[in-house]
């Protein structure tokens, strides 16, 4: 005889949470998103992954009678790095832009929001503005053995505010 006792199925539980989940909407894919970098209207086509920036607060430690330890949230992180590829085309459109942006030293406003075929534009919830970003851009990789693959320049974005807890910021890109 089992020594697990007290087991019993639960099918209509089961499906009551299907059910919950199913009404919270479509899941939203990871290609499913839009990237606008201020002046630069063509890299919105060009940007292949990028990542919405981190939401956090700081760590502050302490510590109290026989060592017993407290985290507690500090300072609101506002400066993140992002990283983000481009695909480059024919006519070195996202060197072009890249290049203006790094000569010029420009801090440029860049907007992330997750919108795709069902829901063609975003929302404030899934819609952050990087203010103040400036770029690095590493090198890229050309090869004559690796085969044919694309040209992809990689590299981070600088940010210094994420609008995350910002309750005034239009939060929404359109396809």
């Amino acid at each position: 005889m089992a020594n697990i006792s007290d087991v019993a199925g639960n099918i209509p539980k089961i499906r009551a949470g299907y059910r919950r989940l199913l009404a919270l909407g479509e899941g939203v894919a990871s290609d499913e998103f839009i990237l606008t970098i201020e002046g630069y209207p063509n890299l919105r086509y060009l940007c292949q992954s990028t990542q919405l920036p981190a939401l956090m607060r700081e760590n502050i430690e302490s510590y109290g009678p026989q060592g017993v330890q407290f985290n507690q949230q500090g300072r609101y992180k506002n400066a993140q790095d992002v990283p983000i590829t481009f695909k480059e085309v024919i006519s070195g459109e996202a060197y072009k832009a890249v290049r203006d942006w790094v000569k010029n030293k420009k801090y440029l406003n860049v907007k992330i929001g997750l919108a795709g075929e069902s829901f063609p534009t975003s929302n404030r919830n899934t819609t952050v503005v990087l203010e103040d970003c400036w770029l690095e851009l590493e090198g890229a990789d050309l090869s004559v053995e690796d085969g044919a693959s694309l040209v992809r320049p990689a590299g981070t974005l600088h940010a210094n505010w994420i609008s995350w807890l910002d309750d005034d910021q239009d939060g929404t890109l359109s396809l």
